[in-house]
């Protein structure tokens, strides 16, 4: 009897710091970094949709601007979509069907190729606003450190703390990730050299994630 109530203790309090969560982001989504996250969340219990489009700057989500070098999803199904080639979902269909809880983003790298600061600044503000009068929670991930675009880590870093402010928790990815030297292409984890920092980085943010929102 005991252990019965024991076991119906655990499985209650797992079942009430579970949440719906909806994770769009980039290439980093796309590749084993998203993978790895949105398989920690769903053996936490979390009902999860994944969707990343590489290349892809918050923007895109409301457009819709197809991605050329990558797509992935994963709905709350465990369904997969891989593809090259594919539009970017929008935003207000994803928050709509999906009707999330929380709203984990993952955007930074691709704003590096933008020299306007207001237009980075209210493009991720814009998004987080939309997320936000859907009822839902954020959390935010930044880019992680590249070899290749390492001198603009500290500006994209200012530039989406000013634009998320105190709206969602901030996980500055560049600070536990240090990308190698030699291999790669110089921004992707996606390399087999490098899927083990992509694990260990997406180990990190869950275990971050966690601690916000266990309380």
């Amino acid at each position: 009897m005991t252990k019965i109530l024991i076991y119906f203790i655990i499985c209650f309090n797992a079942e009430a710091f579970a949440s719906t969560i909806l994770y769009v982001g980039d290439s980093h989504t796309v590749g084993p970094f998203g993978h790895k996250l949105d398989q920690l969340l769903r053996d936490e219990g979390h009902e999860v949709a994944t969707y990343g489009s590489c290349g892809s700057i918050a923007s895109w989500w409301k457009s819709g601007k197809k991605t050329v070098c990558g797509f992935y999803s994963r709905n709350q199904n465990g369904d997969k979509v891989e593809q090259k080639i594919h539009t970017t979902p929008i935003i207000d269909h994803l928050l709509s069907h999906i009707r999330p809880e929380i709203v984990i983003l993952e955007f930074g790298g691709n704003y590096g190729r933008i020299k306007s600061d207001e237009f980075v600044i209210n493009d991720i503000k814009s998004f987080i606003k939309k997320i936000k009068s859907s009822g839902a929670s954020c959390f935010y991930i930044t880019n992680p450190d590249s070899r290749s675009n390492r001198k603009n880590i500290p500006r994209l870093s200012q530039l989406i703390k000013k634009a998320v402010g105190s709206e969602c928790p901030i996980f500055e990815s560049y600070r536990f990730t240090q990308y190698p030297q030699i291999g790669g292409d110089g921004i992707h984890y996606s390399f087999r050299s490098n899927k083990h920092l992509a694990f260990e980085w997406a180990k990190n943010v869950f275990e971050v994630f966690q601690a916000t929102y266990q309380h």
